[in-house]
């Protein structure tokens, strides 16, 4: 990381000012991912290579300032750009301003919500590119499609059901516009609470609102924490229903182990609901090697659709800032009856991904 001060050095380079500007820390870091993945699909088009480079790279921004009642206010903008065969326009991944003081911290503008920064999933034990929010092919060949807008919840043109292949809080806001209160820690206790607005039309009504907490707590050698979520979002018209999820979760952790299982219910529609539990172990090696198995069970509660995910995956620290993940991927998709409208185009699959990514950190 590298840290510019803008004091009074630049303030009088700078004439234009005005001699009030008060003293900003601005931070720069930096960080890119850059994968290889190898799938040896169950369901696999004809002539398809089956293997791909991509790469993932941000920037991120922070501007912060004291104000004499000793209030920091602050910026970040996290610039992102993602690409598979050639690099795509940079995009705001997170743009939001703070302001911290002794009531806690508000957050406004396009961050995750509370239930993101709270919760909890086994997931987090692997590396990066495995199991991600959305699910992607885990959760079937095309289905899964339709992005709710405002969070990550899904809902399919197809009526496939699973929203997500891992256990955190599935129907959270997603870097969307926002607003979010933070309670400022009380001993091992902290928790927030987000809101976002869809929008002012009509089929606009689907505004979120999303509650998370964490608790920490040690007893003897074993360090821990308990995580909960819990989001509502409003019908998307007048007189359509709410759909409400939770996630709660254990983080332990003691010497060079840790675990941690989680479990998430998300509603699809007011008679369907996505499932999903996760639990995983890592071990530290030492010398920068730390190895990690994760298993996740993706389910609607009717219907038979499913999805059984192992995920293994072991970091090398190569030197201070780069880090190399190798990170396999066993998965076992049914598309149970909710498909039954699209099976030749969401068929079962029973496959397999290899990643290979080295992330550089600045």
């Amino acid at each position: 990381m590298r840290k510019l001060l803008l004091g009074t050095t630049a303030l009088a380079a700078a004439a234009t000012l005005s001699a009030n500007v008060a003293l900003a820390d601005v931070s720069i870091t930096g960080a890119m991912e850059w994968t290889y993945e190898s799938r040896d699909p169950g369901t696999s088009a004809v002539g398809a290579s089956n293997d791909d480079f991509s790469s993932d790279t941000n920037v991120k921004m922070t501007f912060s300032n004291k104000t004499d009642s000793g209030l920091e206010v602050g910026m970040v903008l996290d610039l992102e750009t993602i690409g598979d065969d050639a690099a795509s326009g940079v995009n705001a991944d997170e743009n939001y301003m703070y302001i911290k003081g002794g009531f806690g911290e508000v957050q406004l503008g396009m961050n995750d919500g509370a239930g993101d920064q709270f919760t909890r999933t086994a997931s987090d034990l692997s590396g990066p590119d495995a199991n991600s929010d959305n699910g992607g092919f885990y959760l079937g060949t095309t289905g899964s499609t339709a992005a709710v807008a405002a969070n990550e919840l899904l809902v399919s043109v197809d009526s496939t059901r699973l929203a997500d292949d891992n256990a955190d809080l599935i129907g959270d806001i997603n870097d969307t516009n926002s607003i979010t209160y933070l309670l400022p820690a009380m001993g091992g206790f902290s928790a927030g609470v987000s809101y976002s607005d869809a929008g002012d039309a009509a089929s606009k009504q689907n505004d979120i609102t999303t509650v998370g907490a964490k608790y920490a707590f040690t007893s003897g050698a074993v360090n821990g924490s308990i995580h909960y979520g819990n989001s509502t979002r409003s019908g998307a018209t007048t007189g359509a229903s709410s759909l409400n999820g939770d996630s709660i979760a254990l983080d332990l952790s003691s010497g060079p182990f840790r675990a941690v299982i989680a479990k998430a219910n998300q509603d699809m529609t007011s008679a369907v609901t996505t499932e999903v539990t996760d639990y995983g172990v890592s071990y530290n090696l030492g010398n920068g090697m730390t190895l990690s198995a994760v298993g996740t069970q993706v389910e609607e509660n009717t219907g038979g659709e499913s999805s059984d995910i192992t995920t293994l995956s072991a970091s090398y620290n190569i030197a201070s800032g780069l880090t190399a993940y190798l990170t396999y991927v066993d998965y076992d998709y049914e598309n149970g009856t909710s498909a039954t409208s699209n099976v030749a185009t969401n068929p079962d699959d029973d496959g397999s991904v290899t990643y290979l990514t080295v992330k550089a950190t600045f």
